[in-house]
């Protein structure tokens, strides 16, 4: 993501916020597209608490002793008007966004999506979810992203991403995998260190 602030990736929903500075953007004009931007453009507007985990592995998918998975995690505050992530030290630090350029590369995101479509409805913690995936190609990229939606609020709840770029020299594919989660009760900023 040259030139990319990392921190729109974050506020879009982690590796969601990829598709749309992937480059190639054809527009969300299908049903299932557009539930998954509109999804994506709500959480740009409502308060959340997101915990991701992050993979990384260079042979697509199979672990070897050369080239074990890397893993990390994330965790987010969205309060509404300042995005907030947790650092590795376990202090937070608020990342002085600009929302309204946020909202336009999520904006961005939810129009690159292509061959989406709308899954079989599940079920968590009794409230139904809608569930849709949706793809964007360049010719560096393949991203697949999987999101559940709240039916009754709109938001995310879940979104889990697969991205795979092309073989590397000795034939090696860097494979990334990102699951996000989300929780919208009792929102606040947390204690920020200066």
């Amino acid at each position: 993501m040259p030139n990319s602030p990392w921190w729109a990736a974050v506020l879009s929903g982690g590796a969601i916020g990829v598709l749309g500075m992937l480059g190639a953007p054809a527009r969300a004009d299908d049903t299932a597209c557009k539930s998954i931007a509109d999804a994506m453009l709500a959480n740009t507007q409502t308060p959340y608490h997101s915990v991701g985990t992050i993979s990384l592995d260079m042979s697509g998918g199979v672990t070897d002793a050369k080239n074990p998975p890397q893993s990390s995690s994330s965790e987010t505050i969205f309060t509404g008007t300042d995005i907030f992530v947790k650092l590795p030290s376990g202090q937070w630090q608020n990342v002085h966004a600009p929302l309204d350029e946020v909202k336009a590369r999520v904006r961005a995101s939810a129009d690159s999506f292509k061959d989406c479509q709308r899954l079989a409805d599940e079920t968590a913690d009794g409230k139904s979810l809608a569930v849709y995936m949706g793809s964007a190609k360049t010719p560096n990229v393949i991203v697949t992203t999987k999101v559940w939606v709240a039916a009754d609020r709109g938001v995310l709840v879940r979104s889990e991403t697969d991205m795979m770029g092309l073989p590397q020299p000795g034939g090696q594919i860097r494979h990334q995998h990102l699951t996000m989660h989300y929780d919208y009760n009792d929102i606040k900023a947390p204690p920020v260190t200066q």
